[in-house]
């Protein structure tokens, strides 16, 4: 199998399941909207936690410049540190569901 052929297999499964998971949020309109104070919480705080991930790119992404480094280095590094981002601050986010989170 060709590595296109992956990629239509991989982005076709993701659609059907993008779609099932939005179609079911359809169906359950009442909790859709509904944040308590807990909520707001454990957001900003795992976006807080991944930021720092952004951060690391953007500088990352300054220091490969200023090596003259190829453009693709530099995004790759910038792109690696976004979905570095979105992993750490959905697991924060996941975990103070799951155990809580400490006030500082």
């Amino acid at each position: 199998m060709s590595f296109e052929e992956k990629n239509r297999w991989a982005y076709g499964a993701i659609t059907v399941v993008a779609f099932a998971v939005y179609a079911i949020a359809i169906l359950s309109p009442k909790e859709a909207g509904k944040k308590d104070e807990r909520d707001k919480e454990i957001n900003r705080r795992g976006e807080y936690i991944g930021q720092g991930f952004v951060v690391v790119g953007a500088v990352g992404a300054l220091v490969l410049a200023m090596l003259e480094a190829d453009y693709f280095w530099i995004a790759n590094v910038v792109y690696l540190c976004f979905v570095l981002s979105a992993v750490v601050s959905t697991t924060a986010k996941l975990v103070a569901y799951r155990r809580g989170f400490v006030a500082w």
